[in-house]
């Protein structure tokens, strides 16, 4: 009663007072329960945070331009470009991969060939990573500190995405302009073959949708070098490799095709300046057509973030 005397006289008559109280003593109710949400809130971020501490959980920041670009299916666009010799070596049985048993070794090159398609591939790399692909080459220096074998090469593509094949593999060679293969770009060839020249032994090419994805690209990267005015430029499925070459087997498909099924190869030659090999203006033109031909190919690549 002391409370209700002492409001003014023209305030609100006591019966209005006694219908707002309730509305004020819900106050402390309702901090009540925003404390309980918030104290649940809390709960539940430090159950998220390793060991248990209420340490806020920091957002996570845009993507910067160093992370490495994943495609819409959320991994890497991965390209194994193969610059073409860079040892000699005998030829070796294959111990694994498509072409498992087939004899293959190595050779150099005339015409400063694996010199000129190892700085090829350099540039072509460094133009694709700045683009946003996965890079791997097939040897890391010239010549190939590895010595690897084309079969051992080619077994670097299947495996080339963390265990899995690469999205196209780039052959890369050179040959005097007045040969058959100057200019030529091979494709997988599907029933293609190696037999072996000592005991007859073959193994054939049979994947169906690597032999249909490698005539497709090498459509767009005869594409790209004519546009960029590479010359008379032809597209075969596969190549001739006879007997009298040495090479421990024979057959129309190269080795590094016939070992790695999985992925669809574009084998490139294109011919050298001349008996030096390619001039500086031709290399930088090559290594423009293998980027072109491989974004004509995969598309550009898109999505950012961390890939698995």
């Amino acid at each position: 009663m002391t409370r209700i005397s002492s409001d003014p006289v023209d305030g609100p008559p006591p019966h209005r007072a006694r219908r707002a109280a309730p509305a004020r003593r819900s106050r402390p109710i309702m901090v009540a329960v925003a404390i309980a949400v918030l104290a649940a809130v809390a709960g539940a971020i430090a159950f998220l945070v390793p060991g248990g501490s209420t340490r806020p959980v920091p957002v996570a920041a845009p993507s910067s331009s160093a992370s490495r670009p994943c495609t819409q299916a959320g991994r890497a666009t991965v390209v194994f470009l193969d610059p073409g010799h860079g040892a000699d070596l005998p030829a070796t049985r294959a111990t694994s991969g498509g072409s498992q048993g087939i004899y293959s070794g190595e050779n150099t090159s005339q015409g400063n060939e694996p010199a000129d398609v190892f700085a090829v591939a350099l540039d072509a790399k460094a133009q694709l990573e700045r683009a946003g692909y996965v890079v791997v080459l097939s040897r890391d220096g010239d010549p190939d500190p590895a010595r690897q074998t084309l079969w051992q090469k080619g077994l670097r593509a299947e495996t080339a995405m963390g265990g899995a094949p690469a999205d196209i593999g780039v052959s890369i060679h050179t040959d005097l302009p007045d040969t058959v293969g100057a200019g030529q770009i091979y494709y997988d060839q599907l029933g293609g073959f190696r037999t072996n020249t000592s005991d007859g032994l073959t193994a054939r090419f049979t994947d169906e949708r690597s032999a249909a994805l490698s005539r497709q690209y090498a459509q767009q990267f005869l594409t790209a070098r004519q546009e960029l005015g590479a010359g008379a430029i032809a597209m075969t499925p596969g190549h001739d490799f006879p007997a009298g070459r040495g090479l421990g087997s024979w057959g129309d498909i190269p080795i590094i095709m016939l070992t790695t099924q999985q992925v669809p190869w574009v084998y490139n030659e294109a011919p050298r300046t001349s008996a030096n090999g390619l001039s500086p203006a031709d290399r930088a033109n090559y290594a423009s057509a293998i980027v072109q031909g491989v974004e004509r190919s995969l598309g550009p690549v898109v999505g950012t973030g961390t890939c698995s």
